[in-house]
Order: C-alpha cells, then sequence, then structure tokens
C-alpha cells in the first residue's frame, strides 16, 4: 500500500511538472537591426549558428514599441531558452557575438565580441546588432 502511494505521487508530482513547463514556455516576438554602416556591406543575423537574413541598418530608437523597428527591423518568433545571437560580415567575419536568455519573468542578455542591445516590452522586444 505504502509503495504504491509513493509510486501515485512521483506519477501526480511528474505530471504536474510538465504540464506547467508548458504553460510557462512563451513566445516572443523579436525585432532584429543594426545601426552600424559597415563599407564592407551588410551585417547578416545568426541564431544558434542558423542564418536568419540581413539586418537592416536602421538610425531609430531601441524600443519594442517603435514603428520603424515593427515595420522594417528583421522578424522573428524566439520560445523561452537561450540564444547565440551572431553578426556577420558579408566575407563571414564575426563582428558581434552574444546570448540572449528568455525565461518565464526575465530576460538577459551577454555580449563577447562587439555589442548587443535589448529592449523588452512584454512578449515583444527589439534586438540592436553592433560593434
Amino acid at each position: 500500500m505504502r509503495k504504491s502511494l509513493s509510486k501515485m505521487f512521483i506519477l501526480v508530482s511528474t505530471l504536474f511538472v510538465l504540464t506547467n513547463c508548458k504553460k510557462l514556455g512563451k513566445t516572443y516576438d523579436g525585432y532584429f537591426y543594426t545601426d552600424i554602416e559597415n563599407p564592407s556591406g551588410p551585417l547578416y543575423l545568426y541564431v544558434d549558428d542558423a542564418y536568419k537574413g540581413e539586418l537592416p541598418n536602421l538610425k531609430t530608437r531601441l524600443a519594442p514599441n517603435n514603428d520603424t523597428l515593427l515595420n522594417q527591423a528583421l522578424h522573428l518568433s524566439l520560445k523561452s531558452g537561450r540564444y547565440k545571437i551572431v553578426g556577420k560580415d558579408a566575407q563571414g567575419s564575426v563582428k558581434s557575438s552574444g546570448t540572449l536568455k528568455f525565461r518565464s519573468y526575465s530576460t538577459s542578455g551577454s555580449s563577447t565580441i562587439g555589442g548587443q542591445a535589448t529592449s523588452i516590452n512584454e512578449h515583444t522586444f527589439a534586438h540592436k546588432v553592433y560593434y
């Protein structure tokens, strides 16, 4: 009897944890851009080593409710998690590299090469890649 109660408790606990993980996973709308004019050509965005597109060069403020960004920046939807964000030039040289993390109730980022800046409002964020 005691053994079956223990198994039942473990089963219920596991189901509770797994169902709550799905509820906490959020999707974020991201708008990526640069404000650097590179004489050798545009910057290209890579997320977790996957090519995502050319970063538009926008001279605008970093804000997730900025109409210029919403209409012209490179839009990506990202789920909660950790992402490696890289900006490369036309020759494939890394100009900016960093990490962007989304958790249930917090967002953080860091840069190892160049710079990156993020501004977030609920589930929408703007991310500037520069060097």
